[in-house]
């Protein structure tokens, strides 16, 4: 049983591994892309088949929604993930690591926007669509602290049931949300992927850094 639990967990370090490589390489494919003024194919047709959305009920779903990954709303809920942390778990390296992550994944976010410097389809300072266009840090914001949420809650919860709705929800906000900035015009969908890519690979170094730090500080009070 061992011996199986440990080449399953090789098995699953290496797939994590080639995912976020893969992740990685997409991301720069598409911001080279980008940088070199080259239109994608594939990318208006989307883009026309979302906006269409843009109407009534749905224009206002998507105003409301999108708003879950905007700065205010990432820093909302960073904050009650670390209250949850600290009142349940007394996991100060968690508590550092989801502080650190956030924080660092916008930041990042800003830095590319900068270096890439791409206009946006529309300027609307109501759904937080100003400055450049790439990447999405809606994307990038929600896809590293929804999946931490969702990290750390299903550490403390062991049922399987629970954790799988858990995982299910983050998926389901992570994706509406890039959604919604397409939908809105806010930005184009290879922001939004390139966000979802480059978010991935800060969300597997934060716990890849956790689950390494964790053991060695260990300043969880049992």
């Amino acid at each position: 049983m061992g011996e199986q639990n440990q080449e399953y967990a090789t098995r699953k370090t290496y797939f994590t591994a080639i995912v976020t490589v893969i992740a990685f390489i997409t991301f720069m494919i598409i911001m080279y892309t980008i940088n070199s003024g080259t239109e994608f194919s594939w990318e208006k047709p989307i883009q026309q088949y979302f906006q269409a959305w843009n109407v009534g009920a749905l224009h206002i779903f998507y105003t409301y929604w999108t708003e879950l990954g905007s700065r205010l709303g990432i820093g909302l809920m960073t904050l009650l993930l670390v209250a949850w942390i600290w009142r349940t778990q007394r996991d100060f390296v968690a508590i550092a690591i989801v502080a650190i992550a956030v924080g660092a994944t916008d930041r990042l976010n800003v830095f590319v926007k900068h270096l890439v410097a791409r206009d946006r389809p529309a300027i609307d300072p109501s759904i937080d669509a100003v400055g450049y266009s790439f990447p999405s840090g809606h994307a990038m914001l929600s896809i590293i602290t929804y999946s931490l949420m969702a990290y750390f809650l299903t550490r403390a919860i062991r049922q399987k049931g629970k954790q799988a709705l858990i995982w299910l929800a983050a998926f389901v906000i992570i994706i509406v949300t890039g959604i919604s900035r397409v939908v809105l015009s806010a930005h184009y969908p290879s922001d939004v992927i390139a966000g979802y890519c480059l978010g991935f690979v800060c969300l597997i170094i934060a716990i890849k850094l956790y689950k390494l730090l964790y053991p060695l500080l260990n300043l969880k009070k049992k």
